[in-house]
């Protein structure tokens, strides 16, 4: 089967997905801007070397954080920044997921519910860090928002990393008591308990937006059942070092749910989307009707505005003074600003400068090409 990218997808089947379905705004914007990327409607630019070879012309990237095309650069500047702030210790990974229950009511509330779920998972860690019986330290904590599992499917859950030590209020490094940082089973329950009281303190005020076939008596109910539910709260391994789980969190966070090479042209119309299983460890391939596809696509596409990586304890912007003395009791320097990654850099780590098939000088940008409005 021949690869079939998302952008072909899209030049084929979205003007007729769109007749069918009603989408918000910023998920017709997503694809507006995926199906124009590195096309001469976002302009672009020209590239000679020294001796005025021309190399070829270059159109503009859409940005978007749902492209495909679009992820490799914001990564490694993600993945490079991130690495330059957290702390020289090891880190614990902790997951935090929602019950399959709540997806439908996730649907219609993705902004508040990923707020109460960024909110509940952080003060959650927070809530234990400060009992001395565990740390009594102010921890690093990153929080990552993933929404997808492997195949697509509406999965909302938030990576945690955690440092393994904290600063208390005399600026000393604290130790964690256990290997383990933090009790499974307690955590989990007042994790559950927060995310509840929160999403039933949302109902009571009306700012909840139901979905067409519930009412607000059904919705607290259901909250009340999951009370006596199970939650699946996830400690993976120990990390010794964090730069392991930030490359983890940097290929499938900041990646995206759709890397390029996943998508193949099936029969009738259809399309093959391959991943692989978390259950098995191996290949599998789903065969989908483009809309199928697309819809499981789009109910991943971050909302404008609300950032899917967050900071908190010492790894918060408000917290840089006291960051940094944790730093220096690891030996490390103290945070630097902000790191710009530019292509030409990013290309000569990966794939070394781009030179001219001519002359074997590098390639610089030459003019400007205007972007292309379609009448």
């Amino acid at each position: 089967m021949a690869n079939y990218s998302l952008q072909k997808l899209l030049r084929e089947h979205l003007p007729k997905f769109l007749k069918k379905h009603k989408i918000p705004f910023y998920q017709h914007r997503a694809l507006q801007r995926v199906l124009s990327c590195r096309t001469a409607q976002l302009g672009g630019h020209v590239q000679r070397c020294a001796a005025g070879h021309l190399n070829g012309v270059w159109y503009n990237s859409c940005k978007n954080r749902s492209c495909p095309q679009c992820t490799s650069l914001p990564t490694e500047q993600w993945l490079i920044n991130a690495q330059s702030t957290l702390i020289n210790c090891p880190h614990h990974h902790i997951v935090f997921t929602l019950p399959s229950e709540l997806h439908g009511l996730w649907k219609y509330n993705r902004e508040l519910l990923s707020d109460i779920l960024f909110s509940s998972a952080s003060a959650t860690l927070k809530t234990f860090a400060k009992d001395r019986r565990y740390l009594g330290a102010k921890p690093g904590i990153l929080l990552a928002q993933h929404t997808w599992g492997r195949d697509l499917s509406l999965h909302p859950h938030i990576h945690a990393l955690v440092s393994h030590g904290g600063l208390n209020d005399q600026g000393e490094w604290v130790a964690p008591r256990k290997k383990t940082l933090l009790p499974y089973k307690p955590v989990r329950l007042v994790y559950q308990g927060k995310f509840l009281a929160a999403l039933k303190k949302a109902l009571k005020e009306e700012r909840l937006c139901l979905p067409p076939d519930k009412d607000s008596t059904h919705i607290h109910n259901l909250i009340n059942c999951l009370g006596r539910r199970y939650w699946h709260v996830y400690f993976a391994e120990r990390y010794d070092h964090a730069r392991g789980v930030a490359k983890y969190l940097s290929r499938y966070v900041k990646g995206g749910p759709l890397s390029r090479n996943q998508l193949k042209r099936g029969r009738f119309g259809n399309v093959v989307f391959t991943y692989r299983s978390h259950k098995t460890g191996k290949q599998e391939s789903l065969i989908l009707s483009a809309d199928e596809f697309l819809l499981r696509w789009l109910q991943h596409t971050p909302v404008p505005g609300k950032p899917i990586i967050r900071y908190s304890g010492l790894y918060s912007s408000a917290c840089r003074q006291e960051l940094n003395i944790a730093r220096e009791k690891h030996g490390q320097s103290g945070v630097t600003e902000r790191e710009v990654l530019r292509w030409q850099a990013y290309m000569a780590g990966r794939d070394g400068l781009p030179v001219c098939s001519k002359c074997s000088r590098p390639l610089e940008r030459a003019e400007k090409l205007p972007r292309y409005r379609v009448a």
